[in-house]
């Protein structure tokens, strides 16, 4: 393959304030999943689940199904992040969405009485929409989807 030929096909370096929201949402992601195994965890030990009421037996896995669930979504938003870092086109869509999410989540965490989590959530979610719909990131998605 020839050099021209290489760099027609090159992918345009995202900006950094891409970069910067791909790695709040990767850090978010993993923290998601340590308590996602954490819910596996509590369900192979046995631990009592107070919060939920029912007549089945299934009652002890509900924190694996859950984590199942959280396992897939959030692999996906760290398979974005990663693929958009890199320069694909494929990412802005589940990591805009997890930040459009969270930001209501962090407000209820204030009303749960978790105003640290609450802010720090809230902030993370605001500076990484921010980083992802400035005028530089919009300008470089428009360019790298007409490519």
């Amino acid at each position: 393959m020839t050099t021209a030929a290489s760099s027609a096909h090159a992918r345009p370096e995202p900006p950094a304030a891409i970069r910067w929201a791909c790695i709040i949402a990767i850090v978010q992601s993993v923290i998601v999943l340590a308590f996602a195994t954490f819910l596996v965890y509590r369900d192979l030990t046995g631990a009592e689940e107070t919060s939920l009421v029912s007549e089945g037996d299934t009652i002890g896995w509900v924190g694996t199904g859950t984590a199942i669930f959280l396992y897939l979504v959030f692999a996906v938003v760290i398979a974005g992040a990663i693929s958009l870092m890199r320069g694909h086109r494929f990412g802005r869509g589940p990591v805009a969405m997890w930040e459009l999410i969270l930001l209501p989540m962090s407000f209820y965490m204030f009303q749960a009485g978790q105003p640290l989590a609450g802010a720090v959530a809230g902030a993370s979610a605001i500076a990484a929409l921010v980083m992802l719909f400035n005028r530089r990131s919009l300008e470089w998605t428009a360019e790298n989807y007409a490519a």
